[in-house]
């Protein structure tokens, strides 16, 4: 009787969000570049590339979500794009050398490409501020097409598993403001919000209004991840830049991670439901300039 009572005082003290759901951070997969394992929590992997889709699939129907960024590449983004109209086209630089510029300029404007990212410079050694993303950033600009920037850190031994070049340091999001003002209009959001920099992603959405934050890996991960996510939701609402948080489940090969995350956003006292309404829909709908 007592656990009963403990448990009905806990799910009373949640003020939980029950709302349609925009998720800015998935990832699509082919099968050249699918794979498989379990998640440092202990999550498993869907199987196969099918499996992964139709389970992701799954749980936007579970969650009520409306509309979710998938990133990829253009294989991979047509191939669940097609499966469902929910998901929003978002091209992520995978290789080092990017699509041609004027491919990618039309695939802006037939609809093929609707969100720049997850932009990836930070697992090349590279910055969103060298010459090799400019042109894209422009025409980013020009179209209203919103860069996905990945910030914060990654997972261990990245460099000995396909990333030799990457850099925790170079995830600080103090490293994009030269685009910020080179690119006054560009529609922006730091996935991970930082993480372990999450002090300078509140800095820089201080600084330059335009810039959103998406809560990424870090509401499922790790214990560390989810104390960043706290401490930066905690901050933001005391700033007042929760109107500039948004959620991403950055649920890679691990749909699971989808509710996970929701759970951890719901979980989280300080937050009025009115607050974690904005997070989960308001907000991405303000950003992607979604009408209906």
């Amino acid at each position: 009787m007592k656990k009963l009572i403990l448990v009905l005082t806990l799910i009373v003290g949640f003020k939980i969000a029950k709302c349609q759901i925009i998720d800015m951070h998935m990832h699509s997969y082919t099968e050249k570049d699918f794979w498989t394992g379990k998640a440092r929590n202990g999550l498993e992997s869907s199987k196969s590339v099918q499996e992964h889709l139709e389970q992701t699939i799954k749980k936007m129907d579970k969650h009520n979500i409306k509309y979710a960024v998938i990133s990829g590449t253009i294989e991979s983004v047509e191939k669940y794009t097609k499966a469902d109209k929910r998901f929003i086209p978002g091209y992520q630089d995978f290789q080092d050398i990017l699509i041609p510029i004027k491919q990618f300029e039309e695939y802006v404007q037939t609809g093929k490409i609707k969100v720049f990212g997850e932009v990836m410079a930070v697992y090349k050694g590279q910055k969103l501020t060298d010459s090799i993303y400019q042109p894209y950033l422009a025409i980013c600009e020009k179209y209203g097409i919103p860069v996905a920037y990945h910030s914060g850190g990654s997972f261990p031994n990245a460099q000995n598993l396909g990333w030799p070049k990457y850099r925790i340091a170079l995830g600080d999001p103090f490293l994009i403001e030269d685009v910020l003002v080179k690119y006054p209009k560009l529609k922006l959001y730091l996935m991970h919000a930082g993480e372990n920099f999450y002090q300078n992603t509140l800095r820089m959405m201080d600084g330059y209004p335009n810039l959103y934050a998406d809560l990424g890996v870090e509401m499922w991960l790790h214990p560390m991840t989810k104390d960043f996510a706290v401490k930066f939701l905690k901050s933001a609402k005391e700033y007042g830049f929760l109107d500039r948080v948004m959620f991403g489940s950055d649920q890679m090969v691990w749909p699971e991670a989808i509710t996970s995350s929701i759970n951890f956003l719901n979980s989280l006292s300080f937050l009025t439901k009115n607050e974690k309404e904005m997070i989960f829909y308001k907000n991405a709908k303000t950003f992607l300039g979604i009408k209906d």
